[in-house]
């Protein structure tokens, strides 16, 4: 099993409900950032989602962090915590400042 910052690496992760053209293309994350989530996002989401169990003090660190919603201490778990806090909310800016005819 290989691991990515000590999670184990299950398959490339792309979220295509909440951006559509990657994480990269989007502005929201550093091209450092969207490698993190592109390679370990679904492991990570698994986990949140308690639908695997951790299997090393990296991920039960990750998946304690989830349950109690506390604040991230590590890289990923902030890198997490921003992942959730754009995908739950997306705001919508109208550029059509105009009336309706």
């Amino acid at each position: 099993m290989p691991l990515v910052h000590g999670f184990i690496f299950e398959n490339k992760f792309y979220d295509d409900t909440h951006f559509p053209h990657g994480f990269g293309k989007t502005g929201d994350f550093t091209i450092a950032e969207a490698e993190i989530l592109t390679d370990i996002g679904r492991r990570l989401h698994m986990l949140e989602q308690e639908v695997c169990t951790p299997t090393n003090e990296v991920e039960k660190q990750f998946s304690q962090m989830c349950k109690e919603q506390s604040e991230g201490q590590t890289r990923i778990e902030l890198l997490w915590q921003k992942y959730r806090r754009l995908t739950v909310y997306k705001p919508f800016h109208n550029l059509n400042g105009g009336r309706a005819a």
